[in-house]
């Protein structure tokens, strides 16, 4: 390609013709010069001056008639030739304009109806392609209907996420169970409504149990049952996580929870086992006094043969009594365990999950016979060895071991160290403690409970200068028990499954934008001059994730601005002094919308207006805004030119987005109108070189850099 070639390629189709004009200009004022110059030369002295008004009088006139000519065949064909050319590729590329975004271009004779003809076939085929997937789909989208209604009907809460733990999927009873703890939305973190510990916990059990082949033959399979916990730290759910895998391979691709929301039964069921312990330990202790008594009396001379009889007897109740106390004790632990998610995992997949969570430069060793599982809420006893072993460390013990010794049912699980044992009131001390934020308001004493197990500390026999801490748990030998084979359940791709297969990018701004999680919003206001009182009266955003507009997923709120409303204002959005009484300020009104927009990109029409509100908003409580910012109106200049009208209602009609004249100028309906028009900018938007945010803000730059330079 040569240089002229090149240049030509970068310049638009405008300036080329100007420069054609400039060209044949400066060229046929060349030649009047070198005639002019020829002629002076061959006339007399006294007629110079008339040869050289001439030349000049012809010069201007060749110019102003180039001028002239440039000018109408700038006006007539150059830029309708650009505006067809727009229109052309926004039509080729968006989902159909309507005829009345045809640009006027009466001089170019068929080209316009032509174009017009072809975007009608493009129309056409459209909607021929279109009926032909629909009828295509219908059965799939008959079954996808099918299976939302059951999801719609489950009283137990479905959470559907990637190895990021964003969430892909949620039905109402989700909802419904989280709604005091956070916030649930597609492309959020489940770990605003839930404690991560469990859930990271269980994943790599779960993953760990793939890894090793053995979720074949597994009785779960590829499920789970443990006990999570809200974000609040109060909520305990019983839960079931069911890993899912990329169809054909063995790749974990994500996980399935379900759950329901048991903490008043647990807590019920814990108060219950608390009530009756203290009244098997009141009973043992008033049979320890009556056998005291008893004692006391069979050691008296005095009594004769009948008197000890009966003694005997009494402290053969006695005796019966105690014991079935110790039922009772015994009786109230179990009940607590069955009642509390448990479940089997092998002593190796729970030591590996306890050396990764240690916070120790050297963690501990590891001993465990490779089929031993110990039957246990693993993430609990997971904690609990964690901390044993990070507390041990702390009191200068050394060369842990963790170690399983299995009995008959039951075995032990043992801590054990190059140091002296630990005090039973030590123990007792650290027991009291919390043990972990993520697992709620617990204590070691507690997850021992829940197992119906103790713990003490004591020397290694046979190893002088070890001690050790050991649990009793319950452990099987999974070698013996039969080996059944799990059913694999096909399950079908529901919604936004897509988000599976995304590798996330090194930087936000090579995110293709059909990736990227938006939040399209608007703002009514009192005036168009905060500098002179104005303020936000009501704000609205509706999220858009993959390329899907979430219009269930919205936040609209009034705001209190601290003013009356001005009539004229009101004459434009409708919203009235009384319709914004009692609204919170708008302080706390954009700290909530925050929380709502984090991590998204915020796309708004004409967006330095809104932007500059929201900061001021925020400003009163020190809330600040880092996310990337797009604006409709300079993408729609992109793709159609600064010389078109880009107002919302104009854009609406070129892509087709119905504005119901109900909720028009207000802040939902024109973030809703704002985010379809974003929607059907996309394929335009791709076909101009711009796909990715990072494209996207570089020609927002250029377009907001060639407005100032108009302004100027």
């Amino acid at each position: 390609m040569s240089l002229v070639d090149r240049l030509a390629g970068k310049l638009s189709l405008r300036l080329r013709i100007f420069l054609f004009f400039a060209l044949a200009a400066l060229a046929s004022i060349a030649l009047i010069g070198v005639a002019g110059y020829f002629a002076l030369t061959a006339t007399q002295v006294e007629d110079r001056p008339f040869v050289l008004r001439a030349g000049i009088v012809s010069g201007f006139g060749i110019l102003g008639i180039l001028t002239a000519i440039w000018y109408q065949f700038d006006s007539h064909v150059a830029r309708p030739i650009e505006r067809l050319g727009r229109y052309a590729r926004a039509t080729a590329h968006g989902d159909g304009l309507s005829e009345a975004a045809m640009p006027e271009a009466r001089f170019l004779g068929y080209l316009a109806p032509a174009l017009g003809d072809l975007s009608r076939s493009l129309e056409k085929a459209r909607g021929e392609r279109e009926a032909a997937v629909e009828e295509a789909t219908a059965r799939a989208e008959r079954q996808k209907a099918r299976l939302e209604f059951i999801l719609q009907d489950l009283s137990d809460g479905i959470l559907i996420c990637n190895r990021e733990h964003e969430v892909l999927l949620y039905n109402p009873a989700a909802v419904e169970i989280l709604s005091g703890i956070g916030r649930i939305g597609l492309r959020r973190s489940v770990f605003e409504v839930l404690a991560p510990e469990p859930v990271r916990h269980n994943l790599a059990r779960l993953e760990k149990r793939v890894r090793d082949g053995r979720h074949d033959t597994h009785d779960l399979g590829l499920s789970q049952p443990f006990a999570a916990l809200g974000a609040d730290g109060r909520t305990m759910l019983e839960a079931t996580m069911t890993l899912t895998l990329v169809p054909g391979s063995q790749e974990p691709q994500g996980y399935v929870l379900a759950f329901s929301d048991e903490t008043e039964m647990l807590a019920a069921s814990a108060e219950a086992e608390r009530k009756v312990i203290a009244l098997a330990e009141r009973i043992r202790e008033h049979a320890g006094s009556l056998h005291l008594v008893g004692e006391m009396l069979a050691a008296d001379p005095a009594l004769d043969g009948r008197a000890r009889d009966l003694t005997a007897a009494i402290m053969d109740e006695i005796r019966l009594l105690a014991e079935t106390s110790d039922e009772l004790d015994r009786l109230a632990v179990e009940e607590l365990s069955r009642t509390w998610p448990m479940g089997p995992v092998l002593g190796t997949t729970l030591f590996a999950l306890v050396r990764d969570r240690v916070r120790m430069k050297l963690p501990p060793e590891t001993r465990c016979p490779k089929q031993i599982a110990i039957l246990c809420d693993s993430a609990a006893i997971a904690a609990l060895s964690a901390r044993l072993c990070e507390w041990v460390a702390k009191r200068g013990g050394e060369a842990l071991l963790l170690k399983a010794d299995p009995g008959e049912e039951t075995g032990f699980l043992d801590i054990e160290w190059s140091g002296e044992p630990v005090s039973i009131r030590s123990i007792d001390r650290w027991l009291r403690s919390a043990l972990d934020h993520d697992l709620g308001p617990v204590t070691a004493a507690d997850v021992l409970a829940r197992h119906g197990s103790d713990i003490w500390s004591d020397r290694v026999p046979d190893a002088p200068g070890r001690a050790r801490f050991r649990i009793p748990l319950q452990m099987r030998d999974m070698s013996r028990l039969p080996v059944i084979t799990a059913r694999q359940i096909e399950r079908m791709p529901v919604y936004d499954f897509d988000i599976f297969d995304e590798k996330p990018p090194a930087e936000l701004a090579d995110t293709p934008l059909r990736n990227l999680t938006m939040v399209v919003f608007d703002t009514e206001t009192t005036g168009l001059e905060p500098s002179r009182g104005d303020r936000m009266i009501s704000i609205a955003g509706v999220r858009i994730v993959n390329g899907r507009l979430l219009d269930n997923e919205i936040f609209d709120e009034f705001v209190d601005p601290g003013r009356a409303i001005p009539r004229r204002s009101t004459e434009v959005h409708g919203i009235t002094d009384e319709m914004v009484a009692g609204a919170a300020p708008a302080g706390d009104v954009v700290r909530r919308f925050a929380r709502f927009a984090e991590n998204a990109v915020l796309v708004a029409h004409n967006a330095p207006f809104d932007m500059r509100f929201l900061t001021m908003a925020g400003s009163e409580t020190g809330q600040t805004w880092h996310n990337p910012v797009l604006d409709t109106v300079l993408l729609a200049a992109h793709v159609h030119g600064a010389a078109d009208s880009l107002t919302l209602d104009h854009l609406a009609e070129i892509y087709r987005v119905d504005l119901p004249e109900e909720v028009r100028h207000t802040a939902l309906g024109d973030s809703l109108a704002t985010a379809r028009v974003f929607l059907a900018l996309l394929g335009p938007l791709a076909a101009a070189g711009v796909s990715t945010l990072g494209e996207a803000i570089r020609a927002s730059e250029a377009q907001a850099a060639l407005r100032r330079k108009q302004a100027v």
